[in-house]
């Protein structure tokens, strides 16, 4: 829903104070006064980032971040996203497979053994083959996604009055996916604290090795880790959406919030 004047009733930029057509002071909408996160940013505070500086960017100062990323769409930082997500899942794979361990002679004068996990043996390399091999197919998915998901945010934003192109959407929404990225990125340090050592000397005992990794309450604090990502991506598209659309705040919250219950729903379903 594009943002008109309270007093003329004319279309008005977003971040208009003032309005074009009858020149009457437009209020602080009443959202924003609420919830003074929300503000919109200062023409002085907005400058030209860079990708790199856009990713810290919309984690530290979302409003004039967006506001630049809506004047300047970019897809580099969206696939930077795509990336790192892959990197961070390949990460994952090989911090919980070197929780696996095997005896192994360590001193061959003395025949000490010692419990040595299965990345410091003969067939470490063989898993860090997979973590490399799984980079292509995570990063893949990522972007039928991203792709995936801008286009029927973008269909869902023109319907609700949205004026920006296919581009700022998928800018928008690939920038905004940064929360879930720092949250994995967290988890794979929690899966390295939490995972205890697993004996995986016979090979029959592979299956119940993996159960009581997939079982685990590392899995949970995950997933409550990617729900509170969920909800901080939810408030970045706030800034996204009303930025890249020309909406109002109020409407961008209500576009945010069901774009979010879209992406809880299908994170459920594939979970």
């Amino acid at each position: 829903m594009v943002r008109r004047c309270e007093f003329c009733d004319s279309p008005v930029p977003a971040d208009a104070t003032v309005c074009p057509v009858c020149h009457e002071e437009i209020a602080e909408e009443t959202l924003e006064r609420l919830l003074p996160l929300l503000k919109r940013p200062e023409s002085p505070d907005v400058r030209a980032m860079g990708p790199i500086e856009r990713l810290w960017g919309v984690i530290r100062r979302p409003g004039p971040t967006f506001r630049d990323i809506g004047r300047r769409p970019d897809a580099a930082g969206p696939f930077i996203i795509v990336l790192l997500n892959a990197l961070i899942m390949a990460a994952m794979y090989i911090a919980i497979s070197s929780k696996f361990t095997v005896t192994m002679v360590v001193n061959q004068t003395t025949q000490e053994t010692a419990d040595v996990s299965v990345l410091y043996t003969d067939a470490g390399g063989m898993f860090l083959i997979a973590a490399f091999l799984s980079l292509l197919p995570n990063m893949l998915l990522g972007l039928v996604y991203l792709v995936v998901g801008s286009a029927f945010a973008h269909f869902a934003f023109k319907i609700m009055g949205g004026n920006g192109n296919k581009m700022k959407t998928l800018s928008v929404v690939g920038y905004s996916m940064m929360p879930v990225v720092l949250f994995r990125f967290l988890a794979v340090f929690i899966a390295l604290a939490a995972i205890p050592s697993l004996d995986v000397n016979d090979a029959a005992s592979w299956a119940n090795v993996i159960q009581t990794v997939y079982m685990s309450g590392l899995w949970s604090t995950v997933d409550t880790m990617t729900n509170i990502a969920f909800f901080w991506t939810g408030l970045l598209l706030v800034f996204g959406i009303r930025e890249a659309h020309d909406t109002s705040t109020l409407w961008a919250v209500v576009m945010a919030v069901a774009a979010m219950m879209v992406l809880g729903w299908t994170f459920w379903q594939a979970h």
